[in-house]
């Protein structure tokens, strides 16, 4: 058979070019492979804030219209709760804050003269041992209910009855109280606060059911703790009005209106702070990274447990100096806040 000489020579190049071809696919499995480039690593410092807070609508905020006081407090009541069921670790500082307010807005009641800074010195720069005053001791009646747990039961009335109203019987205000379980939360505080403001005419009754208010709120709730919240919006105009009727009822619809506009003012404040606060405690706890300080963990916990801390109380530091040290570097930092604007007796928090 004659062989075509342009098709003869087009086969052998295919042939070569298969060949050729095979070879290189021989070649590369053969090789080794190529190690994968390793990723780079990050330390990240971990977060203070397991939640991603937004600010409150404007609706919320300012939602202090007739008939709208009830649903900007409910809107901003569900807000708060979501914070307080996840517990970030800066939960404390939000509950003591909210009782350093709680307490220069209810001291007003009581003719004190004292401002927050005043107050917050009569409780931090006196030792547990001492008299604080009666700023010191209004100051920790209100941390006392924010730090005791969420329980509506004859202990628990009656610390806070030793603290405001020694001479009542635990068992009264237990009967004071009554059934709280039905209807809506906001409505059961404000029917208790109520009920004491009657039962014990005076400032004592007002401040006891303000703060039994609160409890009532986050036994409802299920809440772990209180938080002072209603005390907190006592500069509401309609509030302190009716705190003023001698002749209000328990069931009185302005005393409930008044009290569903203050949980909405004092819950969309507390929902401001509570953002701001989350912000601070990621500054902080991402700066402790730079900050090599023995013991520095153990001032960390205390800043974001409290309102405020002296270096004096910052023991796990080693000294007293050491702490001062640690402290002045988180403010130069600008991590935490000196609070008093003093050179001696100082006070930092978030």
């Amino acid at each position: 058979m004659t062989r075509h000489p342009r098709r003869f020579d087009r086969y052998q190049s295919g042939q070569t070019a298969v060949c050729e071809l095979g070879w290189r696919m021989d070649q590369t499995a053969a090789a080794p492979a190529r190690p994968a480039r390793r990723a780079t690593r990050t330390t990240a410092a971990p977060s203070a804030n397991p939640l991603i807070l937004q600010p409150l609508p404007a609706w919320v905020r300012h939602g202090r219209d007739e008939g709208g006081a009830a649903l900007a407090a409910g809107a901003a009541l569900l807000g708060l709760d979501q914070i307080l069921r996840v517990a970030p670790p800066w939960l404390g500082t939000l509950r003591l804050r909210q009782a350093l307010v709680a307490a220069a807005a209810t001291g007003r009641l009581l003719r004190l003269r004292e401002d927050l800074a005043a107050f917050r010195d009569a409780h931090h720069l006196t030792r547990p041992t001492d008299d604080p005053g009666p700023a010191g001791h209004l100051h920790r009646a209100w941390r006392g209910l924010a730090s005791q747990p969420t329980r509506l039961d004859l202990g628990s009335l009656a610390r806070l009855g030793s603290l405001m109203a020694p001479a009542v019987a635990p068992e009264h205000l237990l009967l004071t109280v009554g059934d709280h379980d039905a209807g809506d939360p906001v409505v059961a505080a404000a029917t208790t606060a109520a009920r004491l403001r009657i039962a014990m005419p005076g400032p004592d009754g007002v401040l006891l059911g303000l703060m039994v208010a609160d409890l009532v709120l986050a036994a409802r709730l299920g809440w772990a703790n209180p938080v002072p919240l209603l005390a907190t919006a006592l500069a509401q105009p309609a509030l302190r009005a009716r705190l003023d009727h001698s002749r209000a009822s328990v069931s009185d619809p302005d005393w409930i209106a008044a009290c569903q506009a203050g949980y909405a003012a004092a819950l969309a404040e507390t929902y401001a702070r509570a953002v701001d606060l989350a912000r601070r405690a990621d500054a902080l706890t991402s700066a402790m990274r730079v900050v090599r300080t023995k013991g520095a963990n153990h001032g960390l916990t205390a800043l974001l447990a409290d309102d405020v801390v002296a270096a004096s109380h910052l023991a796990g530091l080693g000294s007293e100096r050491a702490a001062r040290r640690f402290l002045d570097r988180l403010a130069t930092l600008g991590v935490v806040r000196e609070q008093t604007g003093r050179a001696t007796f100082r006070l930092y928090g978030l």
